[in-house]
């Protein structure tokens, strides 16, 4: 599913939060900064060399628990569909905590390649309180627009509940076990689904056991811009890049950290273990 998209056997991913939307508590007005903003990300991105793209509503905090507002959903298809034409790169949507609804109208609308939802099946613990899957809306909303369901990138983390399970007493087998138990609740009739590990959650030791027991592709966020991503990268699908290849402080206080485009080079061409320049033999480059 994931070479489907991304033409790559184990793609990298990187993701392009937006600034606070239209509709939202910090939207500021300025049309023009949240558009260049977008394209900066996106731009550091794909020249950094990264395969596809999620574009998130990162900052209309605090999360509504409902719907998204309609002027905001406009703006990000406005924008969904600048940052394609932009980059030329596969574009997943994420929409609040959970939105699939108006994430599954965006993709329609702007032809962006797949979804990515916090929670698919049962419930999610977040600072808004309980969210609650929307499945059964988002397959009733599918039939209502007479589209087929695009790939689904769906999180797993601590968060999600889950019915109690033996007690294990080493925190991380603790964790992988209740990873184990969300991941055993997901739907077996969605066909192209991939789930989403947060650097946090799994060790890459306890990653390789636990995409063993699931029947999906898996992918890593790599998110501690101090951790390597070497080890969780070799053991997933695919790598999501997310706070660790952002500039360390923002250059006006109110504004989140944008995009380092040389750190997304350096780790992209770590991955894929290209060399710099100044690793290459100089030889190479008197040869004729």
């Amino acid at each position: 599913m994931l070479s489907e998209i991304f033409q790559k056997p184990k793609p990298i991913i990187g993701s392009v939060q937006l600034l606070a939307l239209p509709g939202s508590p910090d939207w500021d007005g300025h049309w023009d900064s949240l558009t260049a903003r977008a394209e900066q990300e996106a731009t550091a991105l794909a020249t950094g060399g990264v395969d596809g793209l999620i574009l998130e509503n990162r900052h209309d905090t605090p999360f509504s628990r409902g719907r998204m507002d309609v002027a905001g959903a406009i703006a990000m298809a406005l924008l969904t569909r600048r940052l394609k034409q932009f980059t030329n790169l596969p574009i997943g949507i994420s929409v609040l905590q959970n939105d699939p609804e108006t994430a599954l109208a965006i993709a329609m609308n702007t032809g962006a390649d797949f979804l990515r939802l916090s929670v698919l099946s049962g419930a999610l613990m977040t600072e808004s309180g309980v969210i609650n899957s929307r499945l059964n809306e988002l397959l009733h909303y599918k039939n209502r627009l007479k589209v087929a369901l695009p790939p689904i990138l769906v999180d797993l983390s601590h968060q999600h509940l889950s019915t109690g399970g033996p007690s294990v007493a080493n925190p991380e087998e603790q964790r992988l076990a209740h990873l184990l138990r969300v991941a055993e609740t997901l739907p077996q009739s969605i066909q192209r689904l991939s789930l989403v590990i947060s650097d946090q959650a799994l060790s890459p030791e306890l990653l390789p056991i636990f995409m063993a027991q699931v029947a999906f592709p898996v992918l890593v966020v790599h998110q501690n811009p101090l951790q390597a991503p070497d080890a969780l990268f070799e053991q997933a699908h695919g790598l999501i890049l997310e706070t660790s290849i952002r500039k360390a402080s923002a250059l006006q206080a109110h504004v989140p950290p944008t995009i380092d485009m040389p750190k997304v080079e350096e780790v992209v061409n770590r991955l894929r273990g290209i060399k710099s320049v100044a690793e290459m033999d100089p030889d190479l480059f008197l040869k004729r």
